[in-house]
Parts: structure tokens; C-alpha cells; sequence
């Protein structure tokens, strides 16, 4: 049965969750269901104040998230539409939300809605055999949600080739362009995300929170408030977390 699978471990720095969308029959494509348990989970994590980092993923190595369920989708009409849609974007937004970094483990074909959830993690780690589309062209409907970051993260001249196009571009050119961060070959991507897991996970807790607030900010304020913003989240470091003992630590190791 297809669902949204939570693994949690307990390390020493913190709690790491692992989500992975079980659905590897239908490439993980995204049903109405899986969408809304995709919001519940993330919802949930968000609760955990000894969350430290979440990982994204997909079942099985073809496919990260193979986009929307067409067979579901091709009886829609403009109310089942934009309930779907809709759907997606608070699962989208759930994700953008969490309180600690996201990683999209991207083990595959990431198409459509999952790269636009993929888009809504903070960083992406692809396989070389990874591709990514925005199809939606091909069957007469925009992108739209989460492919408004596109023109933020790949510029305006690549979002309308991939959008208009419709067609795949490989992990190579996805990394070119900067819609991912890091491809591994699929035999190395565990060890790949893994390297990037626990430098995040050593790093301090407090700071990390206030980072991702941040970056949350300065997507949305101008320039001049997002310095200001800023130096707020400095005070609160020093306020909440442990800059002292770590920076002493860092000294002491030095000499």
C-alpha cells in the first residue's frame, strides 16, 4: 500500500528523520493521499524540538518522485483541480516550514510535482542517473506551486526552457544549472547524503534553527530587512545557544 514512511534515529546530536514516499509500483508518483500524508508528516516533525535534520526520499532506486498521479488526475476538473494543487502546496509548504534543514535524496526520475517538492527541500543531492522535468505542458496545464522558486534557483531564461520544453534535462545539467547541489554515482548517493548529514548534524542546533528562519526571511523581505533581520537572529544565538563553548572548543583545538 502506498504511503509516507517516517524513520527516526536518535543520535547523539539529535534526532535525523528519513521520509520516504513508499509508492515504488507507481514510480512514487503523488496521489491526493500521499499528498496529504506527505503535509501530516511534516507537520508532525515540526513538533519535535529535538529534530535536527530530515532527509526526502523515494522508494526503490528509479524514481525520486515520478510527478502527479495521472491515472487520478485525467478525471479531474477545475474544482478537483485546484483542491489537488492546493494540496500539494501546503505539503510544499509544510516541508519549507520545518524548523531544520530538509535534503532531497533524489534517486531518480524527479518530474513535475516531485521536483517541485524536491525545490521546497534545502538542499539536493541527485544519483547521475537522475532526471528532472516539468512536463505539465504536455498535457495543456501551467507548473505551477513550488515552480516559482525555479527563476531564484536556475535564473529566468533556464525556468522557461525547462517549463516551456517539457522535456528531461539529466543530473549533469541539473547540477550546471544549480537545481541540485551534489550528484553521486547511484551506488554512492547513500554516502554522499550521509557526508552531508553529519556535517549539519555537528553543527550547532541553535544556530542551525535560526539559519533556516532566516533563509525563510530573506526570501521574502527586501534587502535592507533581511540585515536587520539578521543581526536579530545573532542576538538570539547568543541568547539561546552555546556560540561561547563551541568557538572555545574550536580554539582549544587549534593549539
Amino acid at each position: 500500500m502506498a504511503r509516507v514512511a517516517v524513520d527516526i534515529e536518535n543520535r547523539e546530536e539529535g534526532r535525523l528523520a528519513t521520509v520516504t514516499i513508499e509508492n515504488a509500483a507507481k514510480a512514487n508518483c503523488l496521489t491526493s493521499e500521499l499528498v496529504a500524508e506527505l503535509e501530516r508528516v511534516f507537520r508532525d516533525l515540526a513538533a519535535d524540538d529535538d529534530l535536527r535534520l530530515a532527509v526526502l526520499t523515494g522508494e526503490g532506486p528509479r524514481s525520486f518522485i515520478a510527478g502527479a498521479n495521472l491515472q487520478e488526475l485525467r478525471s479531474f476538473d477545475a474544482k478537483s483541480g485546484r483542491a489537488y494543487i492546493t494540496g500539494l502546496q501546503n505539503a510544499n509548504q509544510a516541508i519549507r516550514e520545518l524548523p531544520v534543514p530538509v535534503i532531497a535524496r533524489v534517486n531518480g526520475a524527479c518530474m513535475g510535482a516531485g521536483l517541485e517538492v524536491a525545490a521546497s527541500c534545502d538542499i539536493r543531492i541527485a544519483s547521475d542517473n537522475a532526471r528532472f522535468a516539468m512536463p505539465e505542458v504536455l498535457f495543456d496545464l501551467p507548473s505551477v506551486v513550488e515552480a516559482a522558486l525555479f527563476p531564484r534557483l536556475i535564473g529566468w531564461g533556464r525556468t522557461c526552457w525547462l517549463i516551456y520544453r517539457g522535456d528531461a534535462i539529466d543530473a549533469a545539467t541539473a547540477l550546471d544549472w544549480g537545481l541540485v547541489e551534489n550528484v553521486a554515482p547511484a551506488a554512492e548517493l547513500d554516502t554522499a547524503v550521509a557526508e552531508t548529514v553529519n556535517l549539519i548534524m555537528a553543527n550547532g542546533p541553535v544556530g542551525i534553527r535560526l539559519q533556516k528562519k532566516l533563509m525563510r526571511d530573506w526570501e521574502r523581505l527586501s534587502l535592507d530587512d533581511g540585515v536587520h533581520a539578521g543581526i536579530q537572529s545573532l542576538s538570539d544565538a547568543f541568547r539561546d545557544g552555546e556560540p561561547g563553548p563551541r568557538m572555545s572548543a574550536f580554539l582549544d583545538s587549534d593549539t
